[in-house]
C-alpha cells in the first residue's frame, strides 16, 4: 500500500487530531512538516489556493479536512473503529459544534495579550506577520479586529462547551463509552490548545474529569511516523498516476454537477477554492479531480457537510 502523508505544522490543533487519529489506528505514515504561514509550494502547487492544515495525502489522493478522515481512515483500517454505529451520530454533532464554532471562539480567549503571542516569536514567526495572515484567511467567520470586543461571550461559549463536554463524559472512560471514538478526538484538539502554553489553568480548572480523559487521550500518541519532504510527497503523488483512484466503500450519488468545472470552497473560514471538475459526490464527501501542472492528475477530497459546490460553467 502506497505510504499515507500527512502535511501538518506542531502547533495546529486540527494536525494534532490527526495525528491522535493514525495513533489510534496504529498506522504508519509519513510526517511533511510545512511552515505555519504560506508559503507551501507544494501544497499550493497541488490543491490551488486551499491552505487548510492538515492534508492527508495517499498516491493522487488528497484529503482535505479532518472531519473527513475517521471515515477515511475506518476504511483502510477498520479496527480499532472511529466511527462505530453506537458512536456516528454524536460523533457527527460534536464535529459541527467544535470544528469550527468552538474553535472559533478559542482564538479570543487564547490569545488576550501580547504575551501570549510569544511562542509565535519563539518559532521565528513575527506576531505581526501571523496576524496580517490570519486576518483574511478567518474571515467572513471571524474579525479579528474584533477579539478584545467578543473575549467575554467567547470565554462563555468555550465554558459551556467544556461543561457539555464533562456532562457527557459522566464515569466513563471516553465520550461515547469504553473505547475512544471520532467524538473523543472532535473534542480533543480544542482542549489540547487550551492546555498549550500559555496554559489557560483557571479556565479548566473546574473541569477535573475533563482533564483525566484530555490525559487518556494524549496517551495514544501518534502512532509510528517517519520524517518526510515535498519531495516525498511528488514522487508519490507520480506513482499514483497509474494507480486506481480511492474509492470510498459507502453509495454514491447522482448529481447534476457531475463533470462540470467547479469550485470548493469551505463555507466559513480559509475560503479559498479548490478548482476542478466534480468527478464524485455521496452523502459524505465530494471530489474534485484536478490537472496539477508539473504533477499530473489528482484527486482532492472533502466533507460535503459545510462545503460549497460552485460550478464555474452553464448548465
Amino acid at each position: 500500500m502506497t505510504e499515507w502523508l500527512l502535511h501538518h505544522y506542531a502547533a495546529s490543533p486540527y494536525a494534532e487530531k490527526a495525528r491522535l487519529m493514525l495513533g489510534h489506528k496504529r498506522l504508519a505514515w509519513g510526517s511533511i512538516e510545512v511552515p505555519m504561514i504560506p508559503p507551501r509550494p507544494f501544497l499550493q502547487q497541488a490543491l490551488g489556493g486551499f491552505r487548510r492544515i492538515p492534508v492527508l495525502q495517499q498516491g493522487a489522493d488528497f484529503f482535505c479536512d479532518s472531519r473527513l478522515l475517521p471515515d477515511v481512515l475506518d476504511c483502510v483500517q477498520p479496527e480499532p473503529p472511529l466511527l462505530p454505529p453506537h458512536a456516528r451520530a454524536l460523533s457527527t454533532l460534536i464535529a459541527q459544534w467544535a470544528e469550527p464554532r468552538v474553535f472559533l471562539m478559542m482564538g479570543p480567549v487564547r490569545f488576550e495579550s501580547r504575551d501570549d503571542l510569544q511562542g509565535l516569536q519563539r518559532a521565528g514567526i513575527h506576531p505581526g506577520d501571523f496576524l496580517r495572515d490570519r486576518a483574511p484567511f478567518m474571515a467572513p467567520a471571524i474579525d479579528t479586529q474584533r477579539s478584545a470586543t467578543v473575549r467575554d461571550s467567547a470565554r462563555d461559549h468555550v465554558v459551556s462547551y467544556l461543561a457539555v463536554l464533562q456532562e457527557l463524559l459522566g464515569d466513563r472512560p471516553y465520550l461515547c463509552g469504553d473505547q475512544a471514538a471520532a467524538a473523543d478526538f472532535s473534542a480533543y484538539h480544542t482542549v489540547w490548545w487550551l492546555r498549550a502554553a500559555p496554559r489557560r489553568d483557571a479556565l479548566l480548572a473546574p473541569f477535573g474529569r475533563l482533564a483525566a480523559w484530555a490525559d487518556r487521550i494524549a496517551a495514544i500518541g501518534h502512532g509510528e511516523s517517519r520524517p518526510r519532504d515535498a519531495d516525498d510527497a511528488l514522487r508519490a503523488v507520480r506513482a499514483g498516476q497509474d494507480a486506481a483512484a480511492w474509492q470510498p466503500p459507502w453509495p454514491a450519488l447522482d448529481d447534476p454537477r457531475l463533470g462540470r468545472r467547479v469550485n470548493v470552497m469551505p463555507d466559513d473560514y480559509g475560503r479559498d477554492p479548490i478548482s476542478g471538475v466534480l468527478s464524485a459526490v455521496s452523502d459524505r464527501h465530494v471530489t474534485v479531480t484536478r490537472d496539477a501542472p508539473g504533477l499530473g492528475t489528482l484527486r482532492v477530497h472533502v466533507p460535503k457537510v459545510n462545503y460549497e459546490v460552485v460550478p464555474l460553467d452553464t448548465a
